[in-house]
């Protein structure tokens, strides 16, 4: 009988087989769904954790600061008066240092820093583990550090710092930020909250070790760089301005100076210099050096001055626009260099004159002339054109620091201010102030507001339509016709051999301006300082189509180099305005004022 058959052995690995491969997905199936609740229990206690777990993990978090850059202050041309670049900050661990004295010399020697300043630093700051020898090093050290050999203890990071590429050139206008990149002066604090960026953060998750585990992503925020700020000014401009008008107090031997350039139709200011000049780089020497700290005003908006003669036209046209007097009605300012107001103290000129055309009082600068007509106005009119002109107001022109200079109420006036106010005095103004009320005549009569901040899309080729459309007028103070006759009589005063304004007469171009040269008020205000003056000067070109207008004032002159307005401030307007408009590419324009048309000029 024989013996039943045995499975093949073959069936029997293949059953195996199978039931392993089972096993091995119930397995896999087990570990994955392991994993997947092992990350999905993860994710949890990073998104919501438990009270308890998220207390202990706040504990081992580490936030960092994302640097942003604060914002860019140009110039109308885009070119950079403040920027944020890329600095690297040196610092130590003493921690790691195991020779001090040894490690200060071999950081010291070959990078210029002193080695017992460091050692100092060490010492000062025992167990800190971050000592800063230079918060940000200049591009030479930072050259001579890659070049050194690795040295334990020693490392530097990349920070934003401020730069001031343009050295002085509007340092006053600019201004300077600390440490902290925070606007402490000029427009850098003016417009602190537009050029401040917005800082991001991101946060890590440490383990016990300070290694990190994951991004806390609550806690991450992009940072946002602050959007640049275009200024009216032309650093070209302004250098021109800076030059002549340093040469000026230089060749004068004054104690400061200041230059306004603008344009009289749109208001920008182009230029804004002031003498001595102050790099906004040096403001760490503040406290330590008076010369800069002297230096960091912004004069032109921030001191008030008596404008002496510059005055005059705009009393001048208010009493042609009143219809008070004529160019061609004749005026006796003979009275042997002497006259005596109806009411108030004696009046004098400078240079006595014979019967003078209303015209020629302004053009030979007659003080007796001027008291004359302003007796026709009477204070309450007179104190009416001064404030017109926004005198003892802001020009709200966006410059930091700005006041309003000194107008009292007509209330206070007395019958000395009759006759003195239309010679400058007893009113006092500020660089901006003279330079917009200049404008007005040089505009056609309209008073512009001025600004620091360039006016997009607005130009001065198409004056009457500027006008029309602007929305930055104030007021308009005189007629298109008297503005004229204003601008030519002044022309003559420049223009002519025996005008008060010669010394700024030009071979490229038909300048008109008026001197102005008053007496510098006691630190009390009681009475004028004998021998100290404020010398200006004002004026516009070409005659016939206005570019630019320039103020130049310099005060206290050294009274034996020469003290006149038309003297001392006269050439350097004239020489600001030459190259002004020969860099803006107006064409020299030779043809002498029109004097003819002056006496035609219709009047209203």
């Amino acid at each position: 009988m024989s013996k039943p058959s045995s499975p093949s052995r073959p069936g029997v690995a293949a059953d195996t087989h199978a039931r392993a491969l089972r096993v091995g997905r119930v397995a896999l199936g087990l570990v994955t769904l392991l994993l997947l609740g092992l990350l999905a229990r993860v994710y949890q206690l990073q998104a919501a954790p438990p009270a308890a777990v998220a207390a202990l993990i706040d504990g081992q978090i580490g936030t960092r600061k994302l640097e942003a850059r604060r914002g860019a202050i140009t110039d109308r041309r885009h070119r950079a008066l403040a920027t944020t670049r890329v600095a690297h900050l040196l610092f130590v661990d003493p921690d790691i240092v195991k020779d001090p004295n040894t490690f200060s010399e071999r950081i010291g020697y070959p990078l210029g820093y002193e080695p017992a300043n460091i050692e100092r630093a060490m010492a000062k700051r025992r167990g800190s583990r971050y000592i800063v020898i230079d918060p940000h090093m200049s591009d030479e050290r930072w050259k001579k550090y890659r070049q050194l050999p690795p040295l334990r203890g020693l490392a530097t990071h990349p920070v934003l710092i401020r730069d001031y590429p343009q050295g002085h050139v509007a340092g006053q206008l600019v201004g300077f930020v600390g440490n902290d990149n925070q606007g402490l002066d000029g427009l850098e604090r003016a417009l602190d909250q537009r050029l401040t960026p917005d800082p991001g953060q991101h946060a890590f998750v440490y383990d016990r070790g300070r290694r990190r585990l994951w991004l806390a992503n609550k806690q991450y925020r992009l940072q946002a760089d602050a959007a640049p700020v275009r200024l009216s000014i032309d650093l070209n401009l302004q250098a021109i301005a800076e030059d002549e008008v340093a040469a000026a107090v230089a060749q004068f031997g004054a104690q400061s100076g200041q230059g306004v350039v603008m344009d009289p139709y749109t208001g920008e200011i182009l230029a804004l210099a002031n003498v001595p000049l102050f790099n906004p780089a040096d403001f760490r020497k503040l406290k330590s050096d008076p010369a800069i700290a002297d230096a960091q005003r912004n004069r032109a908006a921030t001191d008030i001055f008596e404008p002496g003669s510059i005055f005059k036209p705009l009393v001048w046209a208010a009493a042609v626009e009143a219809g008070l007097a004529d160019p061609d009605e004749l005026i006796d300012c003979t009275e042997e260099g002497h006259w005596k107001p109806t009411r108030g103290p004696r009046l004098r000129d400078s240079d006595p004159h014979g019967v003078l055309s209303w015209a020629d009082v302004l053009k030979f600068s007659s003080n007796i002339g001027m008291a004359k007509v302003a007796e026709r106005m009477g204070k309450p009119m007179l104190h009416a054109v001064v404030q017109s002109y926004g005198f003892g107001t802001p020009t709200q022109s966006g410059l930091p620091g700005e006041v309003g200079g000194l107008l009292r109420p007509l209330d206070k006036w007395s019958w000395t201010d009759l006759s003195r106010v239309p010679m400058g005095h007893g009113v006092s103004v500020t660089g901006i102030q003279i330079a917009r009320a200049f404008s007005a005549l040089a505009n056609g009569g309209v008073l512009i507001n001025p600004t620091i901040h360039y006016r997009d899309g607005v130009t001065s080729r198409d004056a009457r339509g500027l006008l029309d459309m602007h929305a930055n007028i104030t007021a308009r103070v005189l007629s298109p016709r008297v503005a004229r006759l204003t601008c030519q009589v002044l022309g003559r005063s420049v223009g002519e051999p025996d005008g008060t304004g010669r010394h700024a007469r030009s071979d490229l171009y038909t300048i008109f301006g008026k001197t102005g040269t008053a007496q510098l008020p006691k630190k009390d205000g009681r009475g004028y300082q004998a021998g100290h003056y404020v010398s200006s000067f004002v004026a516009a070109a070409p005659l016939h189509q206005p570019r630019l207008v320039v103020a130049v004032i310099v005060h206290d002159p050294d009274k034996k180099k020469g003290y006149y307005g038309g003297t001392v401030s006269g050439p350097a307007s004239k020489r600001i305005l030459e190259r002004g408009l020969r860099y803006l590419g107006v064409e020299p324009d030779v043809a002498e004022p029109d004097t003819p048309e002056l006496a035609a000029a219709p009047v209203h």
